[in-house]
């Protein structure tokens, strides 16, 4: 793999010479995509270069089917207008140049994403505090992001403020219908309660990053956030879905009810909505709590198929199907079933 990649950047950077590659490593996680970290120097016409590298590679099987071209777009868009998000380099269709379509960006040293480091380290204990305020102005600010930026015309007109709740059920029922290999009664009852209990029109239509959680930053030792990650889920729809998602008990790390580990719910509403980011409806947000949690038990049921189909061999895909009872039981609750 090492030999593959140093071909690939001896022809993709122009006058690179003599380039190596070395502490190439699988970063753990990332279901969706194989993450790697590497180093890669060269010899130019201003002399040596070092340069960290991520490359992002389709996995063999995946918890959910995704567009890398589409992360790869709106990663590179949001980047000039104010988003934290690594720089992008190449996105490559290409099989056989290294086994699998991929795509490579810059590597941001001197951070944390895993919620653990971010989370449970006692040196990020004193920042904690602004690590909450940035991740709820970054939300914010990913809200304001202009949708005629030619750079995301590729994701094609944004549903009517009123069409967004139905455009997510009917995605995510597709999804569930198409994946599941067994009856799913809990997840049918949730897309008639939804059908039934559609949120109110959108105050705007924004861009959603769909994965807006922690585990899906990069921080560092000030508090500040230098990158988010994972896009892949990204559309566009209403500003309150991506709240909402924030907000699922899978991602209330530390066992309580602190929104990502990090802040009180009421706290996180204020936060964003302080930083500029829309008036905060709480009845919507429990609708889209209720579909964050479905998409997230399609989500397991996706790879819990490819696991039983043979596509892959990860123990994780068939271990983590078997989360989606937990969702069930939140997903009723937020019914009041």
């Amino acid at each position: 793999m090492e030999e593959k990649i140093a071909a690939y950047l001896s022809a993709r950077i122009e006058g690179a010479d003599g380039v190596a590659i070395s502490n190439l490593y699988r970063i753990p996680g990332g279901q969706s995509r194989e993450t790697w970290s590497f180093d890669a120097s060269w010899r130019d016409g201003d002399g040596e270069v070092s340069r960290g590298f991520i490359l992002r590679r389709d996995p063999d099987a995946s918890l959910l089917e995704s567009d890398r071209n589409l992360e790869f777009g709106v990663m590179k868009a949001v980047k000039p207008l104010g988003v934290p998000v690594p720089e992008m380099y190449w996105l490559e269709e290409d099989a056989s140049l290294i086994d699998r379509p991929f795509c490579m960006m810059e590597r941001i040293d001197g951070c944390e994403a895993s919620p653990n480091k971010v989370l449970m380290d006692p040196a990020m204990y004193a920042v904690r505090e602004k690590v909450a305020d940035r991740f709820a102005s970054i939300l914010a600010r990913i809200h304001e992001v202009p949708l005629d930026d030619p750079g995301l015309a590729f994701m094609g007109p944004p549903p009517s403020t009123d069409g967004c709740g139905i455009q997510e059920i009917e995605r995510w029922e597709e999804i569930v219908a198409r994946e599941s290999i067994e009856p799913q009664p809990v997840l049918r009852a949730a897309f008639r309660w939804m059908r039934k209990h559609l949120p109110p029109p959108a105050s705007r239509v924004v861009l959603v990053h769909g994965d807006y959680r922690t585990g899906n930053f990069l921080a560092d030792a000030s508090g500040e956030i230098r990158g988010v990650l994972d896009w892949e889920m990204a559309h566009l729809g209403d500003p309150m879905e991506d709240i909402a998602w924030a907000c699922i008990r899978p991602w209330r790390w530390l066992g309580n009810e602190q929104i990502g580990g990090l802040m009180a719910r009421t706290d996180f509403f204020s936060k964003y909505e302080a930083a500029g980011g829309a008036r905060i409806d709480e009845e919507a947000v429990r609708f889209w709590e209720v579909l964050g949690n479905l998409k997230l038990a399609a989500i397991f049921i996706t790879g819990g198929r490819s696991f039983c189909e043979g596509r892959t061999r990860s123990a994780m895909m068939a271990f983590i199907a078997r989360n989606s009872q937990r969702l069930e039981l939140e997903i009723m609750d937020l019914m009041e079933a």
